[in-house]
């Protein structure tokens, strides 16, 4: 008979883990992309392939190293032992660009690098790093008969450091331009390139060295090579998936949609169909049993201030912005115009998709908070710590249940806000809702804006727990709180939420545009929940 005590078995899981083989030889559950990995390592010899910070690039890189090193023992029971029958070893040179912040330290790590290989498969004469390296793959296809494979991880990372630096940066420039013509000029001795980065600088002129390469970046066929889809969660974290719904008193379709809202919606390509969650955050939930910021707080969002800052965005309108196609792949990153950037270091991503053109919107409640944490102090022209002080009292008002103390400190965030730059009953209502919107957002708060039922559109429906808060915002010469008021009562808005154990609430407000207020005027609370 079966011990009801004995402890489940715990599994684990790859968060932190940046190399395959230390993945597989510690027994981690791994989401298997080596079909993909296979497709990449024989169809084309030069590619390049971005995808923002923390989407796995670096697995993927050593992934590769693993494949074109023979290691089969590490690829028993994957996709990649039905395609590839004829295993070879070959001289892998791996780099990774992401330790360098200026011109003289990758000339210094280049050439260390190099140094080293140059132990396992003989030095050369020649001084300069590029003909070293030249030499170095001749001498190793040489030497083991088999073409070598070159994998450059983070390639952009100096770059994105000295962007704001123009005469460091334009030394850098020179080093790459010294550096990848070798994989062109060397092309007899290479079996394949990989080079990842989260951005494309296109004045490396890469593409015009390397007039075969192949961008995987928004290729349909590559799109969810990093990051996880929605089955693979299902196919491969299912204990995980229990277990976090058992801490939250969450059904395993609940903790699905809750994992839904916080980290997925990254799309890569025209085919909408597959998008992925972002693999960082995924699996540190899984593992902490917990839905934290986990992307936004590891660094991912440390040049987001200087983008928005420097391009004067608010983030009003980042909902909705459109890219011609051929930009994606083919534009420079700049300060100046900051969708692209922004879609590349993973704070926008492709909604929609129309002939020629790609849709970018914000991909979930985790990028969301992340922008709003910027933007909303921007908007409403405070300090960030007076923002953030109103915005830990809120969270507090609804950890008491005290929702009328919430809305007073919400008060205080709005209070004396900017006008818009466009004047008008729509534009006004608009510019509140966004303000109400980010500050749920910041205390914690799922929110769905304008979300449609039976009944309508409440203009804002905000989840914290157990508390719903339906919410519908009026201008003062627009009916004001009465309307408001009357509005939420004709339409039922709160029947969509309720259910046994929740507490809703519906919440009138109304604002007003005078010079003395220019924020909340008014409010009513109405507990419709048992």
């Amino acid at each position: 008979m079966e011990n009801k005590d004995e402890k489940k078995e715990v599994r684990l899981l790859s968060d932190g883990f940046q190399s395959f083989e230390e993945i597989r030889n510690g027994h981690r559950v791994y989401v298997d992309k080596t079909d993909m990995v296979w497709k990449i390592a024989n169809t084309k010899k030069y590619n390049f392939l971005s995808r923002p910070r923390r989407f796995g690039k670096s697995l993927l890189t050593s992934t590769l190293k693993c494949y074109f090193e023979g290691r089969t023992d590490l690829f028993q029971g994957l996709k990649i032992m039905e395609k590839e029958k004829d295993w070879v070893k070959r001289a892998v040179f791996q780099f990774d660009f992401s330790g360098c912040e200026t011109a003289e330290s990758l000339e210094n790590y280049l050439r260390d690098t190099v140094s080293e290989y140059e132990k396992i498969y003989g030095a050369s004469d020649y001084t300069n790093t590029h003909d070293r390296f030249k030499a170095l793959m001749r001498n190793a296809f040489e030497k083991t008969g088999q073409q070598v494979a070159v994998l450059v991880d983070e390639y952009d990372s100096p770059l994105q450091h000295t962007l704001t630096e123009e005469e460091e940066h334009k030394k850098l420039v020179k080093v790459y331009r010294s550096f990848f013509p070798v994989m062109k000029s060397g092309s007899d001795w290479l079996k394949c390139l990989f080079i990842t980065g989260i951005t494309k600088f296109t004045q490396l002129s890469l593409c015009s060295m390397l007039n075969t390469m192949s961008i995987l970046s928004t290729n349909p066929d590559y799109a969810t090579v990093c990051g996880i889809t929605e089955q693979e969660i299902i196919d491969n974290y299912m204990p995980e998936i229990e277990a976090l719904g058992e801490k939250n008193g969450w059904t395993v379709e609940q903790t699905l949609q809750e994992l839904r809202n916080m980290y997925d919606g990254y799309c890569f390509s025209s085919d909408l169909t597959k998008s992925v969650y972002n693999p960082f955050s995924l699996i540190s939930a899984l593992a902490d049993k917990n839905l934290g910021y986990y992307w936004t707080s590891s660094g991912a969002s440390a040049m987001l201030n200087d983008i928005l800052k420097q391009s004067d965005e608010d983030g009003e309108d980042l909902e909705g912005r459109v890219m011609d196609q051929d930009d994606i792949d083919s534009s420079d990153v700049s300060l100046e115009s900051p969708t692209l950037f922004l879609y590349q270091i993973g704070y926008l991503t492709i909604k929609d998709y129309s002939p020629g053109v790609y849709i970018l919107g914000i991909p979930n409640n985790e990028v969301r908070r992340a922008l709003f944490k910027i933007v909303l102090p921007n908007a409403v022209r405070k300090r960030r710590s007076v923002v953030d002080n109103e915005v830990v009292r809120m969270r507090l008002a609804l950890n008491k249940h005290d929702i009328a103390d919430m809305m007073e400190h919400l008060k205080l965030i709005i209070l004396q806000t900017p006008y818009p730059n466009q004047k008008g009953e729509h534009i006004y209502e608009e510019r509140f809702q966004f303000f109400v919107k980010g500050a749920m957002l910041l205390c914690g708060c799922y929110v769905l804006g304008e979300h449609h039922i039976a009944t309508g559109r409440p203009d804002l429906v905000a989840r914290y727990g157990n508390t719903t808060m339906v919410f519908e915002l009026k201008l003062d010469n627009n009916g004001g709180l009465e309307a408001a008021k009357r509005q939420l009562a004709d339409r039922n808005y709160t029947a969509a939420y309720l259910q046994k154990g929740s507490d809703v609430y519906a919440i009138a407000v109304s604002f007003s545009t005078d010079d003395s207020i220019r924020g909340i005027s008014g409010y009513d609370i109405k507990k419709v929940s048992e």
